[in-house]
């Protein structure tokens, strides 16, 4: 009985795949397309460079200023648009002193570009100006890239404030000068 028994175990393990013999595998793939829509995006920076003209500024005088801000864009035309507050005492829009933002509007120019008069909207939109501020906006302006399909470019913007109220007191007036893009798909 001992002489069979070996030989049956192995008469089984062959019987049961065990033996060594090659192993079949299966295989499969599928494969699928894979898409996305990239959206127009803008950024505009905060400025980099703001210049006042303040040698001097006598009342009844214009006091012109300049910001400097770097607009970059996925896209090659861009709309951009200004909100200009009028400067207020000690930056306190509830102040009784201010001085207006003066006529007739804002110089916009891209560094690629000629500089282009954007006129101060007769009604402007709500929501450009912050929350108890007075000043003006502007009409919108379409500006295109002349370098490919990214629009990177700096944007310099001069907005002017009229000094005409003689009865200014002494101290600092604030105010604020906003660029407002649009990435054009």
């Amino acid at each position: 009985m001992n002489a069979r028994l070996p030989v049956v175990i192995l008469a089984l393990a062959w019987g049961c795949g065990a033996a060594p013999a090659q192993l079949r595998t299966s295989m499969d793939e599928a494969t699928v397309h894979v898409r996305t829509w990239v959206q127009p995006q803008i950024a505009i920076s905060m400025p980099a460079v703001v210049v006042i003209n303040l040698e001097a500024p006598l009342l009844g005088s214009i006091i012109p200023g300049q910001v400097r801000f770097h607009v970059r864009a996925n896209t090659e035309e861009v709309e951009l648009q200004v909100a200009c507050t009028d400067l207020y005492k000690a930056g306190d829009p509830r102040s009784e002193y201010r001085i207006p933002v003066a006529e007739p509007g804002a110089t916009v120019t891209c560094e690629n570009d000629h500089a282009r008069l954007l006129s101060w909207q007769d009604a402007p939109s709500a929501n450009a100006l912050p929350a108890g501020w007075m000043g003006e906006i502007s009409e919108v302006g379409l500006f295109t890239t002349t370098s490919g399909p990214i629009f990177s470019q700096d944007v310099s913007v001069e907005v002017a404030w009229d000094t005409a109220n003689l009865d200014l007191p002494t101290g600092e007036y604030q105010g604020i000068v906003r660029l407002i893009g649009l990435a054009r798909p």
